[in-house]
């Protein structure tokens, strides 16, 4: 994604737990409330130009940035994630969210026009008639992709500026249930000669609902020239059409103390797609190289040749085994850059062929999709993410918990958590961060903590643990939430990992079904105790059974004990004498969840329940 684009979540998906007090909660995919503010890095509207466009004008966002050298954008953002089987690696896609996040009006069904992407101006003059008769436009475009899919009364235009610099519509699309959300479509249009000048520019224009993003329109691979025709659908370009995969997956990022190379055999995945009508032999490579010295550490293929050769137009997923031996130095932190590239003789546009001498167009190289790149960090924390935030998932349920699963390589101690909040109203929020060793017992850890304030979505809240938590094998990590209101987590859409997300609304936990991608929640641990034993120590307390329908035994010396609601209010419950300790009696009491207050001497502490 473009930098704007790593820090923006403009199609917000909101997983979400609707709870009724005689229903179930449910777990669904939304976009945005209205109300949510969410900032954004973002690059200026208005863009300083470099040099002026010039014929042939070719796009196709693989360099994940919006150029500022050929366009001015109101709102659109470049994505690797969010297109579904793309023509080339990277897209950019439209909304109904400005550059901030916010939506452009504050009534839910008001329309118009929201997001642009304006090219800057092309001059069209000193056409000779061939060259004016032969110029086309053409586009690939896709509605709705991983993101919002729009309505029939939601529609992209595309438009040109005319001599009058009047934006006149040439082509329109609207979206409803007859449009494939999975396919992209390619366009070829003309540009008749009354657009033929000096400042001569195109946009496209998103239209509709103007109250979040409510429908997404993604578009891709544009090209403008000449010596072209309605016909004219395909160019001598192979392309890469997404990033490579993680050889460590589900991860995207491991504790460099925790790696075993023999705990670990895993494939680097990609994709291509040939955009040419004829087939082509090609090769490719896959490396793994120290990010910070350039240093090889594997090359699980170097030239390897596709077999069978590509046809015309294919798309193929292909994989690269890793080797048995991989030279890391996991010794100390560091990162690791996974590189996929193609051979596919694919070079500057063929310009003209005279004869035996063939013309060039250096201003148009088919060779910048044919690599791409991740980063795998090799640091303190597991991530199933990849630290750009490309939706929110979250819960509007007081006292709902949200946990991560993860596997632990080999045992180690929980020294914090990481979680990326995307919603900076939220700021200075309570939540009470958790950890687990399983779901069916009580948290190994429990503290309420404060959302720092922050000023980038792409940064991660640390919060530090106090306590040694030893975990191995499967773990969870997450929290529970103190409001109805939505507590807004980034969700990556690079993987999918939404089968390790449980949430918990009515005292059960639930695994998720319905929300795609990766919850960025991380855990850090460390190979030692973070944190200094003390010898005093307090008494192990026992609670049974949780959940309670009636009566709660309390096993351990307490001095005082006091039970309050979710909304912190203090409730009093019957208490009850036993030969090992006290029973509260929650006969009668409300169905829900409570927090039960201890305090031994001078130390305090809490333990939540469940009441069915």
């Amino acid at each position: 994604m473009s930098k704007r684009g790593l820090s923006v979540i403009t199609i917000f998906l909101l997983s979400v737990f609707l709870l009724h007090q005689k229903g179930y909660g449910q777990f669904r995919q939304l976009p945005v409330p209205q109300s949510t503010l969410l900032k954004k890095e973002s690059f200026p509207n208005q863009r300083v130009k470099q040099t002026q466009p010039q014929l042939p004008f070719w796009e196709d966002f693989s360099s994940g940035l919006i150029s500022e050298e050929r366009w001015e954008s109101r709102g659109a953002v470049s994505s690797f994630t969010i297109g579904i089987d793309p023509p080339s690696l990277g897209v950019v896609f439209l909304d109904g969210v400005d550059e901030n996040g916010n939506p452009y009006a504050q009534s839910r069904l008001e329309n118009g026009e929201g997001d642009e992407l304006v090219s800057l101006p092309i001059p069209l003059t000193d056409l000779s008639e061939a060259a004016a008769a032969s110029l086309y436009i053409s586009f690939f475009w896709q509605a709705g992709g991983k993101g919002e899919m729009p309505d029939e009364n939601d529609g992209l235009g595309l438009y040109y500026l005319d001599r009058e610099e009047n934006w006149q519509e040439v082509w329109r699309q609207q979206g409803g249930e007859e449009v494939s959300q999975e396919n992209f479509e390619q366009v070829v249009l003309s540009i008749p000669s009354e657009f033929h000048h000096e400042n001569f520019r195109f946009k496209f224009a998103h239209s509709g609902r103007l109250s979040g993003p409510f429908d997404t329109w993604i578009i891709d691979y544009i090209f403008l020239n000449t010596g072209r025709d309605p016909e004219d659908t395909f160019t001598e370009d192979r392309a890469l059409t997404r990033l490579p995969g993680s050889p460590f997956s589900p991860y995207q990022a491991i504790p460099h103390f925790e790696f075993d190379p023999e705990l670990l055999s895993g494939t680097v995945d990609g994709e291509f797609k040939n955009l040419a009508n004829r087939f082509r032999a090609m090769e490719y490579t896959i490396e793994l190289r120290d990010a910070a010295t350039g240093r090889m550490i594997a090359q699980p293929n170097l030239r390897t040749p596709f077999n069978p050769v590509p046809q015309a137009l294919e798309r193929r997923g292909f994989s690269s085994n890793m080797p048995e031996s991989v030279d890391i130095m996991a010794d100390n932190p560091f990162d690791l850059e996974v590189i996929t590239s193609l051979s596919a003789g694919d070079g500057f546009l063929v310009e003209a062929i005279t004869g035996q001498d063939t013309l060039y167009n250096t201003g148009v190289d088919f060779r910048v999709n044919d690599t791409s790149k991740v980063l795998i960090p090799f640091r303190d924390y597991y991530a199933y993410d990849n630290g750009s935030p490309d939706y929110a998932a979250g819960i509007n349920q007081r006292g709902g918990m949200l946990a991560l699963q993860y596997e632990a390589l080999n045992p180690g101690y929980v020294s914090g958590v990481s979680i990326n909040f995307t919603n900076f109203s939220q700021r200075g929020s309570a939540i009470e961060l958790m950890v687990w060793d399983s779901l069916d017992n009580e948290p190994l850890y429990q503290k309420e903590v404060i959302i720092p304030p922050d000023t980038a979505l792409t940064s991660f809240a640390y919060f530090p643990l106090d306590t040694n938590i030893m975990v191995q094998e499967t773990f969870y990590v997450g929290f529970t939430q103190f409001s109805n209101e939505y507590i807004h987590v980034g969700l990556d859409k690079s993987g999918d990992t939404g089968d390790r997300v449980f949430y918990n609304v009515l005292g059960s936990w639930q695994q998720n079904e319905e929300v795609a991608g990766n919850l960025m929640i991380r855990p850090h641990l460390s190979p030692s105790p973070p944190v200094e034993v003390s010898d005093e120590t307090a008494t192990e307390m026992l609670l049974y059974p949780n959940p309670v329908q009636d009566r709660l035994y309390v096993s351990g010396e307490v001095d005082e004990m006091e039970v309050y609601d979710f909304q912190g209010r203090r409730i009093k419950i019957p208490r009850e004498g036993d030969k090992n300790g006290e029973i509260l009696n929650f006969t009668g009491i409300q169905k829900g969840m409570y927090l039960i207050k201890f305090t031994q001497g001078e130390n305090a502490f809490t333990k939540r329940i469940i009441v069915k």
